[in-house]
């Protein structure tokens, strides 16, 4: 399980209209204080070693768009269905930025274009993860930084959820067509990225051995960061 096989376009847009289902019945104050609470810091310790000028994209941004809370000026959100959110929530979404309503594994922006890249609880949600991976890859400038959150999955519910997705594919709706083991997604980062930071935050709900869930951040460099740095 070293590299996902991508999901087609229709199971991948049955997950978009799920989620956005969803989000018809969250409160979005409680959304975004959550999730302030539990990255926010983090972020925000992350984004000190940036000038106010740098530039930050934030994929899958969603409604909440946390990255708005970052002292840097120059900010891109980018979501498939960020129309819908701005629709959903008239006048709750940041009014200062540049909005994309587009997939992430096509970004139409230059190569090195930002210095901190927020892929925050959404890789699972893509088409294609692994062009996903070359687009942050491409977008990152020398010296940035890509901070990733996910939510991990034993190795048996991981290959469970693969089996049904083959067999059933019309029966498995969920909002994440897929599902990550931790040793999943560091192979994932590790062929795009240096991992230099690993942070282990609360467990899932779900305690039983077989369906251990556990919620990482990741912080992740260019890999060619440490050669230029030794030079």
């Amino acid at each position: 399980m070293s590299m996902h096989k991508p999901i087609d376009s229709i199971r991948w847009s049955a997950s978009q209209k799920l989620s956005l289902q969803a989000w018809q019945t969250k409160n979005l104050a409680k959304e975004r204080q959550q999730l302030e609470r539990s990255l926010l810091p983090i972020l925000q310790r992350y984004a000190r070693e940036y000038s106010q000028d740098a530039s930050v994209l934030e994929i899958g941004c969603g409604p909440v768009c946390i990255s708005n809370q970052l002292p840097q000026q120059h900010k891109t959100y980018l979501d498939p269905m960020a129309d819908d959110f701005r629709r959903m929530f008239p006048g709750e979404l940041p009014e200062e930025g540049e909005y994309l309503t587009s997939t992430a594994e096509r970004i139409p922006k230059p190569d090195a274009s930002y210095d901190l890249i927020l892929c925050l609880n959404m890789i699972s949600q893509t088409l294609n993860p692994e062009l996903v991976m070359n687009e942050i890859e491409r977008l990152l400038k020398p010296g940035g930084k890509l901070i990733l959150a996910i939510r991990t999955h034993s190795q048996f519910e991981a290959r469970l959820h693969y089996l049904a997705i083959r067999l059933f594919p019309y029966l498995c709706s969920k909002t994440r067509p897929y599902y990550y083991t931790r040793k999943g997604i560091r192979r994932t980062l590790q062929r795009h990225f240096n991992i230099k930071e690993e942070i282990v935050q609360k467990a899932g709900a779900i305690r039983m051995p077989f369906c251990k869930r556990q919620r990482y951040i990741f912080i992740c460099t260019p890999l060619d960061s440490d050669l230029q740095t030794s030079i």
